[in-house]
């Protein structure tokens, strides 16, 4: 294993430490919003019009697997990256809401995309489509 991938396994494993210890008490430590998310893709499934959907990773899609959401500056911002990385991979939030205990974000990056966060468990589901494409990501945010 490259030694990057060793950091990338080990901030992996903590990380998921930290969300189940966290997890359970997230509401009741500020998981609505007002305040900085720290958030983790754990699994992602891609699919597309013609081979149907499989299965993959975070890191299979190349995407950053740690990222911050500010919803009050309405934008998300890769964690652990290079600037530049982190500057091609800042997204916009257009739209923000809440509803039975879930925040709903959305926004249009290349695709539109869609994310639904528990404010009881952190639990995190992101939907992202394009043409004849679709991306569905799950993990876990954390107050910051």
């Amino acid at each position: 294993m490259r030694p990057i991938r060793r950091v990338f396994v080990l901030c992996g494993i903590v990380a998921t430490v930290c969300l189940c210890i966290a997890s359970p008490r997230a509401g009741a430590a500020g998981l609505d919003g007002s305040t900085r998310m720290l958030c983790v893709l754990t699994s992602a499934v891609e699919c597309d019009s013609r081979s149907g959907c499989q299965a993959t990773t975070v890191e299979d899609m190349n995407m950053p697997q740690f990222f911050k959401i500010d919803i009050g500056k309405k934008k998300m911002t890769p964690v652990g990256v290079a600037e530049d990385v982190a500057a091609a991979w800042e997204t916009r939030i257009k739209d923000s809401q809440r509803m039975d205990g879930k925040i709903f974000l959305q926004g249009i990056e290349i695709r539109g995309w869609s994310i639904v966060i528990s404010e009881e468990t952190g639990k995190l589901s992101l939907t992202a489509s394009g043409d004849e494409e679709a991306f569905v990501l799950f993990g876990a945010c954390i107050p910051q």
